[in-house]
């Protein structure tokens, strides 16, 4: 069991998510109360050495032919009930068992030889041995395995609808301050884990700080709140920072990372101009809807259809940089489709869905079929800047404005009739060379639109 005790140990993976002010605080609490010495429960390491080594091979190798479809030899392999009946051979698994007919089979022994196709490679034989030498544990949240991308999404814990738990209840002696304190303490009881000690002033005003700004507190910050001892000092505090306009740029950093933002396109060709001319437009949108704590629905409804929304301020149409600032791939539009299907199911679902692009999603219920209805959705819009600022501009300003962008269209509509011009004029030596296209560089055709 060492090499399992290893790979339980480095295994490791974690999510990015956007927070409230209240989810950040509650955050924080929640960190300040843990103890130092928490390491994940004997339970909690089996269970992710299933879903992280031993579901991907049942999924991909087994339940093609062994699953609720398609039972070869009337054996199913989905589920610890179905394994343990058997079929025609007997029981598939028999915990803690080396003679287990699964490990013969993957062992290839005798008659035995599964997969037919293609063996299992050696790492993950031993997975499946490791696996029944801990007695075959089996999630409970997962009874069976889902046979298909079809299967009900209902089923799968990630896709049950948020629920409204009790608050744990404990000893009197367990002194808590709000609700999370509960919850949190419950767990560590049930772990036989003593919470870490009450931080001392100094060191929680740093660590409110830097959690809710992004930035030290000041001197005199940390004298005053060391040498207030009020109750509701702390509380204030809280209300300050999380009414700071540092709280807002700082949070919006999160945010803008999943919204894949950036000042430019990627390379693009050099007629395009590179800069998003209205990101930062975007951005200041973003730290201002943390600052007026924008609820959250709120916030994701204006990113996705500003445009669509009947009660939206002017200024919000800035939320549509979510979709529109991301890069061009060289102007080739089924790739732009990608990355905005792409950002939204990430950044909003928590889904990777770009494999349904060439074929349904092997372990979450996400068809080809949704992927393009999306796709039609998005390919179907059309993008326009839009003036967002309503404040009458300086009169100079507009002037030279309009006589700028007057010069522009003027020099584009020369370009493009001098273009066309000498096009029409050597037609017939674009022709004539089709006979003759030996006497020409295969690199050098793009001559033909320069001037002579």
């Amino acid at each position: 069991m060492r090499r399992q005790s290893n790979r339980l140990e480095t295994a490791s993976g974690g999510t990015g998510s956007f927070l409230t002010r209240g989810a950040v605080v509650g955050s924080f609490l929640a960190v300040a109360l843990l103890a130092c010495s928490v390491s994940a429960s004997a339970d909690e390491q089996t269970e992710h050495f299933f879903e992280s080594y031993v579901r991907p091979i049942l999924v991909e190798r087994c339940i093609s032919c062994h699953g609720q479809a398609r039972q070869e030899g009337g054996l199913r392999l989905d589920s610890k009930s179905a394994m343990s009946t058997g079929g025609d051979s007997g029981p598939a698994v028999v915990p803690q068992s080396a003679d287990s007919l699964i490990l013969h089979a993957v062992r290839r022994v005798g008659d035995l030889a599964m997969p037919p196709d293609q063996p299992l490679a050696a790492e993950q034989v031993e997975i499946l041995e490791e696996w029944v030498g801990m007695g075959a544990p089996w999630p409970s949240h997962s009874p069976t395995l889902p046979n298909s991308t079809n299967a009900n999404p209902t089923d799968h814990w990630a896709f049950q609808p948020v629920a409204n738990p009790a608050i744990p209840t404990l000893a009197a002696s367990v002194q808590t301050q709000n609700p999370i304190d509960a919850f949190i303490l419950s767990r560590l009881v049930e772990q036989d884990i003593v919470p870490a000690t009450e931080a001392d002033r100094r060191t929680l005003i740093r660590r409110l700080s830097y959690t809710l700004t992004g930035l030290p507190p000041s001197h005199e910050e940390v004298e005053r709140f060391v040498h207030d001892q009020s109750d509701e000092s702390y509380g204030k505090l809280v209300d300050r920072y999380l009414a700071s306009q540092q709280y807002g740029e700082h949070w919006a950093r999160h945010w803008l990372d999943v919204a894949r933002y950036s000042d430019t396109k990627g390379y693009v060709y050099a007629r395009e101009e590179r800069f998003w001319v209205h990101a930062w437009r975007y951005r200041d949108w973003v730290t201002q809807s943390l600052n007026e704590d924008m609820p959250y629905d709120r916030f994701l409804l204006l990113q996705l259809a500003a445009d669509q929304t009947k009660d939206k301020r002017h200024e919000d149409l800035a939320a549509m940089g979510f979709l529109t600032i991301g890069r061009r791939f060289l102007g080739v539009n089924r790739d732009i489709m990608d990355d905005r299907i792409d950002v939204v199911t990430r950044g909003m679902l928590g889904l990777t869905v770009g494999c349904a692009r060439c074929h349904d999603h092997k372990y979450d219920p996400i068809p080809t079929a949704d992927y393009y209805s999306l796709f039609g959705v998005f390919n179907s819009c059309s993008e326009s800047l839009v003036r967002l600022d309503r404040e009458p501009r300086d009169a100079a300003f507009e002037a030279e404005l309009d006589k700028r962008l007057s010069a522009l269209a003027k020099r584009l509509k020369s370009s493009r009739e001098e273009s066309a011009g000498r096009a029409r004029s050597r037609i017939r030596d674009y022709l004539y060379a089709q006979t003759e296209l030996q006497k020409y560089p295969p690199n050098g055709f793009d001559q033909v639109f320069e001037e002579s």
